[in-house]
């Protein structure tokens, strides 16, 4: 019962704070405050992606920035084309979804290092393509011909970081998440109880580039110029999976204190050093797996809980401090 009302209360919250946040432009939000809900939302949206996929089976993938640039592609031309916005942005989603199962078919057999290293490749060969072909527009980048307001493309992508949690946390709560959890702890086992492993994988894996595309698809509508070498950097997929490893892997509110942290963090950095931003990054990872290796939200959590329990008996108290 009381978790039932964890997750109906968890629920209501995020819908009350996607509410919230889209209702800004609404009160008269100033144009810097948009942006930074905006990329809080972008970094909670990549995260989930990250988190839905590798997060809960454990195979660490490098190609989520490489997925959010496809969708981003596939809009922005789809759009340049003359087709509707909506549209475009199905197209963009597909794209990113069709580019996971050729990923997935291939890679998703391989397990560790190697599985990691393929989407490190798959990244590297994207990039090449796009910056060969004319019709993407090559080195020289892709501008988008219809610009957009900017409170549109933040209300998508609020919606989009909204709707990702909620999947989330639907996932965790259910059976298939527990079949995830499973593979994520003995691939070996899990197959030896009948889960079928290499299907469940690969189904998420194009769930994740879906909402991974639909981000890039948001994004590049709210840039409305594409550049390969931004578009496709490494950074975007760091990013992707920074977010869940500092917040709480495999968890619904993780991603949101890391994007809330990266967000913060880059912003005092672009006042104090702006050099420094990816050494602090680094560090703040370090530190977590050092002295929070489940992640920030899991590890308040639990000592929060441990605190209670503290309370209520001074005697396991006294044993735990042995």
């Amino acid at each position: 019962m009381a978790v039932a009302r964890l997750n109906s209360y968890a629920l209501a919250a995020t819908i009350i704070v996607g509410a919230l946040a889209a209702a800004l432009p609404l009160i008269g939000a100033s144009r810097y405050q948009l942006v930074l809900v905006y990329y809080f939302a972008y970094y909670l949206a990549l995260g989930q992606a990250w988190n839905l996929m590798s997060g809960m089976t454990g195979y660490v993938s490098f190609a989520h920035g490489a997925l959010a640039g496809i969708g981003a592609y596939a809009t922005v031309m789809a759009m340049n084309a003359g087709l509707p916005l909506w549209l475009s942005i199905v197209i963009g989603a597909a794209a990113a979804g069709l580019s996971s199962l050729v990923i997935g078919a291939t890679s998703l057999r391989l397990r560790g290092i190697a599985f990691t290293f393929a989407t490190l490749f798959f990244q590297a060969l994207t990039l090449l393509i796009v910056r060969k072909l004319p019709e993407t527009g090559g080195a020289a980048g892709l501008p988008l011909q219809e610009i957009l307001p900017i409170w549109l493309p933040q209300l998508f992508m609020i919606v989009l970081a909204a709707l990702s949690t909620i999947l989330m946390m639907a996932v965790r709560a259910s059976r298939t998440g527990t079949r995830l959890l499973a593979i994520k702890g003995d691939e070996a086992a899990a197959l030896s109880l009948g889960i079928a492993s290499a299907r469940l994988k690969l189904l998420f894996f194009c769930i994740s580039a879906v909402l991974a595309g639909l981000a890039g698809a948001f994004h590049g509508l709210f840039t409305a110029s594409l550049y390969p070498d931004v578009v496709f950097s490494f950074d975007t997929s760091i990013t992707a999976l920074a977010v869940p490893l500092i917040g709480g892997v495999a968890t619904a509110f993780g991603p949101a204190a890391g994007a809330l942290l990266f967000v913060g963090v880059g912003e005092l950095l672009q006042i104090i050093a702006p050099g420094l931003h990816h050494v602090v990054i680094g560090a703040l990872l370090v530190a977590v797996v050092l002295f929070m290796p489940s992640g920030l939200v899991p590890s308040t959590v639990g000592r929060l809980r441990d605190g209670r329990k503290g309370e209520r008996s001074p005697a396991a108290s006294r044993e735990f401090a042995r």
